[in-house]
């Protein structure tokens, strides 16, 4: 199905495309980075063009509505300091956010605390009085933070997150993870936010293509022409050209779509990514309230994250690699195991289960380990040498940082660099 946003804020028409048409940006993906990106491009008078694999707009940030209950796929707030990003959401949605407080720490069965995870006076004294000179590790930035009893409870959840363990993780890209920050929700879930942002697009002339997957990416040398072919639902094939492209694909995708091979293509097939299985479900409430959001550090708890969805709903999130154990496993053998976890820590009573729904997203974390940085300034001189025009966003697009505004920010700074025809691609080494 040709999926286009029309002209009316409130409707997805059909439509019918045309073979190897041409756009001035072409920007594939329609979650966050993206959709910030076509939106500044549209606003500016440029013809742009996104190409989403699935079937809606949001990607991970999507907002899906079940029986009883509506789920936000990723779980994030809206937490940015910068005042340029939080001017874009607030005009987008101006009269629906509202206040959502910082994540919540669960150790396991016992209590929870908010913000700072119940890190005793005296161990931040310790950290404070002999500190690490340089936090050039998650685990040595958790210990000048928290000091070292806390940042020894924390990397319970660390490994949950990436699967390394706080002293194989760089620090910078991981730290703000654990920063647990207030921020403020669209009333009707993330979800709301992008449906906004891709109207937008729409009414300034911008074109969202739904479910066509991207196959492969070739730049002319001669005339700087960028083709990009995609597989439509029926599995043709339709080509687009632009004379610059802005990615969101995840970075190992992107350097196996381009053409000719790129000689950094070894250092591509490096990169790794951490993927998330949610379960939701409505239960009877248990003896202690579900938290709008808390982590989980108790290495005995398997799921990372709990979340309080409408009513007596609740999520659990978990995080693995696409293909594993988790990932694969039956989908009641997750509510069940779900469930369990929920009843443990005192969030739900002892029963059924109702409404359950498994959710898997992929690669919601890119994993930055201690190659990680050799590896992406191995790409991104390939890209500037050979494949000009072609800029890289959100998380995993550019393999960012974990900053809950990463995305935003980084097709925000791709749209920049389009309007000011800078052709070579952004730094991405972290």
């Amino acid at each position: 199905m040709f999926l286009t946003l029309s002209a009316d804020p409130r409707s997805l028409n059909s439509g019918s495309g045309n073979m190897g048409e041409h756009v001035e940006t072409l920007v594939i993906g329609a979650g966050p980075a993206g959709l910030s990106a076509a939106h500044v491009l549209a606003r500016a008078g440029r013809t742009v063009t996104v190409l989403e694999a699935q079937g809606g707009v949001g990607g991970a940030a999507r907002t899906l509505s079940f029986d009883g209950f509506r789920l936000d796929v990723s779980g994030r707030r809206l937490s940015s300091a910068d005042p340029a990003i939080r001017a874009f959401w607030t005009a987008l949605l101006p009269d629906d956010l509202e206040i959502a407080p910082g994540a919540m720490r669960l150790e396991g069965e016992g209590a929870a605390a908010r913000g700072q995870p119940g890190a005793a006076l005296g161990a931040l004294i310790s950290a404070k009085l002999r500190p690490i000179a340089s936090s050039k590790t998650l685990g040595e930035w958790l210990t000048r933070r928290f000091g070292r009893r806390v940042a020894r409870r924390l990397s319970a959840y660390a490994e949950k997150l990436w699967a390394l363990r706080p002293e194989d993780t760089p620090a910078q890209p991981a730290c703000p993870s654990f920063r647990s920050e207030a921020g403020v929700r669209p009333r009707q879930g993330t979800g709301q936010l992008w449906k906004a942002c891709a109207e937008a697009i729409a009414q300034a002339g911008g074109e969202i293509r739904l479910e066509r997957k991207v196959a492969s990416l070739r730049r002319d040398r001669a005339s700087g022409v960028w083709t990009v072919s995609t597989l439509a639902p029926d599995g043709a094939e339709e080509v687009f050209t632009a004379d610059q492209v802005i990615s969101t694909m995840p970075l190992r995708e992107l350097m196996g779509a381009l053409t000719p091979t790129p000689i950094s293509l070894f250092h591509a097939c490096e990169l790794m990514y951490r993927d998330q299985v949610t379960v939701a479900f409505n239960a009877t409430p248990g003896r202690r309230r579900a938290p709008a959001l808390a982590e989980i550090h108790g290495a005995a708890i398997k799921a990372a994250r709990v979340r309080a969805l409408d009513a007596d709903a609740l999520a659990l999130d978990y995080y693995c690699f696409e293909g594993d154990v988790l990932w694969t496993a039956d989908d009641q053998a997750l509510i069940a195991q779900a469930a369990g976890e929920a009843q443990r820590l005192g969030l739900v009573a002892p029963g059924l289960v109702r409404d359950a729904q498994v959710v898997r997203q992929r690669k919601v974390h890119p994993i930055h380990d201690e190659a990680c940085d050799e590896h992406l300034k191995m790409i991104g001189l390939d890209l500037r040498l050979h494949f000009a025009g072609l800029h890289l966003a959100g998380r995993a697009g550019a393999h960012g940082d974990s900053a809950e505004d990463q995305s935003i920010r980084t097709g925000l700074s791709a749209a920049a660099a389009v309007l000011s025809r800078v052709v070579a691609p952004s730094r991405i080494a972290a």
